[in-house]
């Protein structure tokens, strides 16, 4: 029986141009395969180039890129490893941070792993783990929710939940926006959850321009509020 390739998760930055935030071992790994699983083809080229593709003499026209994002189909995973049961190593990126993580490449490594192929992780930057990190809130206890309902009554529901668990079970709740809807979902916040429950806020993270305020929501009240429109952000309730 000939020996199956692995599935490499590939981190990315997440946002700008400087991939020196990338480790130079995922680099070398990430320039010596050939099929990749990604978000948006396009993205990932230029990714590559940056990394340094072309200087191992390959043509970004030469590799291939398989389309993988929440509408692909199940029967399409299982397709998109075909080449890794034949010995092939394969990449998987997403368009920003860790594949997997908020990213529909989830389901990939599930699939990956109940067909017996290798799974390597590779470090890079998560904005989850970084606006954590940045808080000052439990690291022992968090949980990361994805992202909360859009209309007002069920987003107000659901807000005053996370801030229950919060305080009650010491647990770090982390949840996102679209970033269009980040200003919005502030001010849902503010509205809704107690004056003594503490909220950061973690924008552009590993960028120039980023910026983490965590304090109280009745300070939150009394300070101008950031312009979160069209940012990455993340968001997090806790004691």
């Amino acid at each position: 029986m000939s020996k199956k390739g692995k599935l490499y998760l590939i981190p990315n930055v997440l946002g700008g141009e400087d991939v020196s935030i990338i480790p130079q071992y995922v680099k070398d790994i990430a320039c010596g395969l050939d099929i990749f699983l990604v978000e948006t083809p396009r993205n990932a080229r230029r990714y590559l180039i940056k990394l340094g593709i072309k200087e191992t003499g390959k043509a970004i026209d030469d590799l291939t890129f398989h389309h993988l994002d929440k509408h692909t189909q199940k029967n399409q995973f299982r397709e998109f490893l075909n080449e890794a049961d034949n010995g092939v190593d394969i990449g998987l990126i997403s368009d920003a941070g860790c594949p997997a993580i908020a990213d529909p490449g989830a389901y990939l490594v599930k699939t990956a792993h109940r067909r017996g192929i290798e799974v390597v992780p590779l470090v890079g930057p998560s904005s989850i783990l970084l606006a954590l990190m940045a808080s000052g809130m439990n690291g022992q206890s968090f949980s990361f929710v994805g992202y909360v309902p859009f209309t007002k009554p069920d987003r107000a529901r659901r807000l005053q939940q996370l801030e229950k668990w919060a305080n009650q079970q010491r647990q770090t709740q982390i949840f996102i926006e679209a970033p269009y809807r980040n200003n919005a979902l502030l001010k849902d916040i503010l509205q809704n959850c107690h004056p003594a429950t503490k909220l950061c806020v973690a924008v552009n993270l590993t960028l120039p321009n980023q910026q983490v305020i965590s304090q109280t929501i009745e300070n939150w009240r009394n300070d101008t509020l950031p312009e979160l429109h069209k940012q990455p952000a993340i968001f997090l309730l806790g004691r």
